[in-house]
This record gives structure tokens, sequence and C-alpha cells, in this order.
């Protein structure tokens, strides 16, 4: 999985903007902060416009806010707002293999359910995970995240090979 530098800095501005909730914050501010681009700071932006989760105010004091509180804006919107999905089905449908004919594994593939259950998966931790889930600082973020998300250790010296199934 690789998150964009879009994904990456939509979730940033939408992070600034929470932490300055109620605010107006200048695009200029923004992209400062973040050391972006003015124009790739406005393009992040206006996606996140367009998706309903800042709105802009115009003006001498203008910039944006958040539409709706932190706590009712998932991670996996921002990402939606900013990015495509990690898996769409009809990738494999259109996905052409290396002659420019059809995928050979269009019948039969055993990576596409391997996919689709991560792109789940995924999706349903960054629907649960809220904009003031992050606001709340890297500490609590970890907490939450261990409270809500566990996850599964490996005894000390065990490896992650192939070989070993639960």
């Amino acid at each position: 999985m690789k998150i964009t530098a879009t994904e990456e800095y939509g979730m940033r501005c939408m992070l600034q903007l929470a932490l300055r909730s109620g605010q107006t914050v200048s695009l200029a501010e923004l992209a400062e902060t973040e050391g972006l681009a003015l124009p790739f700071a406005a393009k992040v932006l206006a996606q996140l416009r367009r998706a309903s989760l800042v709105v802009a105010v115009r003006g001498r004091h203008g910039g944006y806010q958040l539409a709706v509180p932190p706590e009712r804006i998932s991670v996996a919107a921002i990402l939606a707002a900013t990015g495509r999905p990690l898996f769409d089905s009809s990738f494999c449908r259109t996905h052409s293999g290396p002659m420019g004919d059809d995928c050979a594994r269009l019948s039969e593939c055993a990576l596409r359910p391997v996919w689709s259950h991560l792109d789940a998966l995924l999706r349903q931790f960054f629907g649960q995970t809220t904009l003031a889930d992050l606001a709340a600082g890297e500490r609590k973020t970890h907490d939450y995240l261990a409270a809500h998300w566990p996850l599964q250790r490996r005894p000390r010296g065990t490896t992650s090979g192939a070989a070993t199934r639960p």
C-alpha cells in the first residue's frame, strides 16, 4: 500500500484545521506549516472542498475551516477525497497483460481475494478512525489504536516465514 503525496498532505492539512477547529486558516498558512508549494496546497484543499470536508471562507481574513466537527470526519473520507481505493475490482477487467491482451488471470486469480480482503480491512480501520482521534496527539492516537486495533505479537524467536500458519 502506498499513500500518495496528495493523500498524505490532505491528511496533514485536515489535521491542521482540526487543531484549529472553528478558526479560519489561510491557504498560505496551511502551505507554510506543512512545507507545501502554494499551488499544490490549493489543489489538495480544492479536493477536500469538493468532498464537503472543508469550507472556503472568502474575504480579507479568508481561508479554510472544517465543514463539520473533527469527530464526524473519518480518515476514510479524507483518503477518498484525495486518492483512489487501495483495491478496485474493475482494475482486473481493464488491466492488460504484457502483450496488451487481457490479464491472464482474469478468470482465476488467487491474489484478487487477498487484495479485496485487505482493502475491506483498511476501509473498516480508516472508517472508524476520526480526525479527532488524530488531533489528540501522537501518544493518545497510539493508545487509541492499540486499544481498538490491537496487533498480534509473535513470540520472541519466531520468524514471519510462510511455512507457519495459525
